[in-house]
């Protein structure tokens, strides 16, 4: 019945009945505290002041519906601002009357403390308000105001005395000045009545008046009474300019003023209608009025507002939001609207909305997180949506033409039934060749009716997995095997695809519904990365015994090359029987004994190699280059000279410096080339076992690609 009035018990007791029809009922001041009403027709009741915390109302219709507070709570609100403003008047008369006077008088009777305390004081106002213009109502502004006035207050108390004490009372009173005039301006600020600003700009100017007044009798004097008007008159017009400044940014929801919003909205909401807590998962408040509503968390539970219709809802900006994706103005408006035709929303929250039928036409959703949200019906025409999250979303019967769609999130519950599309684009923007990645890529093919359907199902039943720097055919095996082991559904026939994407490889599986798709590839990680390593590890251990051959053929080459100066070579201190060595040629090397002390006689080695590398050219190779002869003879100089080289390994290298000598006689021959190519590997391998400040090392490091680019390698 529209407009009767019902009691809680009977709409409980009809409720329980099966009876959910309570259009236009007056529930005002009700307390359903923790019912469950869910699927009730709430229609253009008039729920102001009702309580519905902690209540069960998912479904329930509340379209039409009056909220916000009932008369009598008006008037307590009326009274609280009204008293703040007589507060923030009073106190604004007295500070700027009391500085007034302090100057006043000091000049006038030369009490230089007075001066001083009053000239500080006015500067901490001054201070406080400039604070507030650059900075709003924030913890900087705090800061600012702090720093100031203890600053000052230290210069007045060493120069002004026992004025001090009244400057600091001075900054006391701007403080609280300030803080008043914030909780007024929120009041006036949230409430756009007019009547309401006016009642309290009128109260606050009479506190002028009273305060000033105050002042001025209290200081009866020469010049006090004019002193202290126009102090107060003064501070008054700041007061005032910070007043209405900071309406107009609390309206604006300036992030600067938030802090007074939020106090503004907390002192406007108090005794209103109350959702703290409350399930309203699909309900509908299409067209209410939500001035004054309460929908922050109670101190029990969380209040659900999971696709809530709010379209066409008023002066849901005047009520308590809470943590939910309405403290967003965007998503505010949005959702109220529904229009959203070339708007921004990158970034934004948009979980759980209810924007069905929503005009999104070229709107741009860049990483903004739509997971749980319905957008059934409504119209994504030319949309970006790249990288957004659509978990669970409902796009039923959407429209899609034209969308972007590049690396946007969904899975198996992301719902796409009856989708109008047909072309949409996987790329945002073109590359090199002016493609987006249209589907389909004939641009005179469009999709037919279920085809969008079925390129992202095919894309929800694969498995993509990116295999790093090539394919490692025994780890890529074992890999596999393990994967159809675990998970049976996966079988030889999964592969749809791999593809070469530059160095690496991209293996596409083909999964039925339901599969774990991070179990799959996370055990393809494991047994790849576990086989890659062992496979790693076998080749190292494998070049670790080619290399110690390679170095023992190596010596018996050197040997074999070196014979016409190894027959030469002589130990010192011997202690082992003379016994010959083959040098490969027919030659023979007597290497007489030798004792745990003894040494290489490495003079006549450099002397032989010395000789091979003087037989070389001088000619340079290249302009403003030395010739390969003082390169080798460079290198010769470090090696004999190393102190970290033991003399079997200094004749090593010196072995394989005359090989260099030997090949750069034809130094563009194959072979001569791949004989200064193994030398040089050789002297680098010996140069790795030294420590980074070895001086061959550095002769390395410099004179190795001079080497190279004269064999051309």
């Amino acid at each position: 019945m529209p407009g009767k009035r019902l009691s809680v018990d009977e709409v409980m007791r009809r409720y329980a009945a099966g009876d959910c029809d309570f259009r236009g009922a007056n529930l005002r001041g009700y307390n359903f505290a923790g019912r469950d009403l869910s699927g009730a027709d709430l229609t253009g009741a008039d729920l102001r002041s009702t309580n519905f915390a902690n209540a069960t109302l998912r479904k329930t219709i509340l379209s039409y519906t009056r909220c916000g507070m009932q008369r009598r709570w008006i008037i307590v609100q009326l009274l609280v601002l009204v008293v703040l403003a007589a507060l923030s008047g009073f106190l604004t008369g007295y500070s700027g009357g009391l500085i007034g006077y302090f100057i006043t008088s000091g000049i006038r009777q030369g009490w230089i403390n007075n001066l001083i305390g009053g000239v500080a004081g006015a500067i901490a106002l001054l201070i406080t308000y400039t604070s507030i213009l650059r900075e709003g109502y924030t913890t900087r502004t705090l800061w600012s105001v702090a720093f100031a006035g203890a600053s000052t207050f230290a210069f007045a108390g060493a120069f002004a005395g026992a004025s001090a004490f009244a400057f600091a009372g001075a900054v006391a009173i701007a403080g609280v000045v300030a803080g008043a005039g914030a909780f007024v301006s929120a009041g006036a600020g949230v409430d756009a009545d007019a009547s309401v600003f006016a009642s309290i700009s009128t109260v606050a100017i009479a506190g002028i008046v009273v305060g000033t007044n105050t002042i001025a009798i209290a200081g009866a004097g020469a010049g006090a009474g004019a002193g202290t008007v126009v102090g107060a008159s003064t501070v008054a017009v700041a007061n005032i300019f910070n007043f209405l400044y900071a309406i107009r940014q609390v309206r604006k929801e300036d992030a600067k003023f938030a802090v007074v919003r939020v106090l503004g909205i907390a002192l406007n909401t108090m005794g209103g209608t109350r959702f703290s807590g409350a399930d309203l998962s699909d309900a509908r408040f299409g067209h209410a009025i939500l001035q004054s509503t309460n929908f922050a968390d109670s101190l029990q539970s969380s209040t659900t507002l999971h696709r809530v219709r709010w379209h066409k809802a008023t002066q849901l900006d005047r009520a308590r939001l809470g943590s939910s994706i309405l403290q967003d103005p965007r998503v505010r408006h949005l959702l109220t609207t529904l229009d959203g035709v070339e708007q921004d929303f990158s970034g934004c929250n948009l979980r759980g909305a209810n924007l069905a039928e929503a005009r999104l036409e070229r709107a741009m959703f860049r990483s903004a997180i739509l997971s749980d949200a319905t957008l059934a019906e409504a119209t994504l025409q030319g949309a970006i949506l790249t990288e957004t999250q659509c978990v669970g979303t409902d796009f039923t019967a959407a429209h899609f033409t034209g969308a972007c769609l590049e690396a946007w999130n969904i899975d198996a519950t992301t719902q796409f039934e009856r989708i109008d599309c047909n072309y949409v684009f996987l790329r945002e923007e073109p590359d090199d060749y002016g493609d987006r990645e249209r589907r389909p890529h004939d641009p005179n093919k469009c999709f037919q009716p279920g085809d969008f359907e079925k390129f992202f199902k095919e894309m929800l039943d694969q498995v993509q997995i990116l295999i790093r720097n090539g394919v490692n055919p025994d780890a890529f095996a074992a890999a596999f095997q393990k994967i159809m082991a675990e998970h049976p559904s996966v079988t030889r026939d999964s592969v749809q695809a791999i593809e070469k994407q530059g160095d690496d490889v991209l293996l596409t599986l083909k999964v039925p519904e339901g599969t774990d798709k991070a179990g799959v590839e996370r055990t393809w990680d494991e047994v790849y990365e576990a086989r890659l390593e062992a496979a790693q590890t076998a080749a190292m251990l494998e070049a670790e015994t080619r290399r110690a051959e390679d170095l023992k053929q190596l010596q018996l080459t050197t040997l074999s090359s070196l014979g016409n100066f190894l027959s030469h070579l002589t130990f010192n201190n011997t202690i082992m029987s003379d016994s010959p060595i083959s040098a490969g040629d027919g030659s023979v090397v007597n290497t007489g004994d030798l004792s745990s002390t003894g040494v290489f006689n490495l003079g006549e080695i450099s002397g032989q190699v010395s000789n091979q590398i003087n037989e070389l050219s001088d000619t340079p190779v290249a302009p403003d280059q030395p010739s390969l002869k003082d390169l080798l003879a460079q290198l010769q100089a470090a090696i004999e000279a190393e102190s970290e080289l033991e003399p079997e390994d200094k004749a090593e290298a010196l072995a394989e410096l005359a090989e260099l000598a030997k090949a750069g006689q034809a130094p563009q021959e194959g072979a001569m080339q791949k004989l200064a190519k193994r030398s040089m590997n050789v002297l680098k391998g010996i140069a790795s076992g030294l420590s980074g400040t070895a001086a061959l090392v550095k002769a390395m490091q410099t004179i190795a690609p001079l080497i190279q680019q004269v064999f051309g390698f």
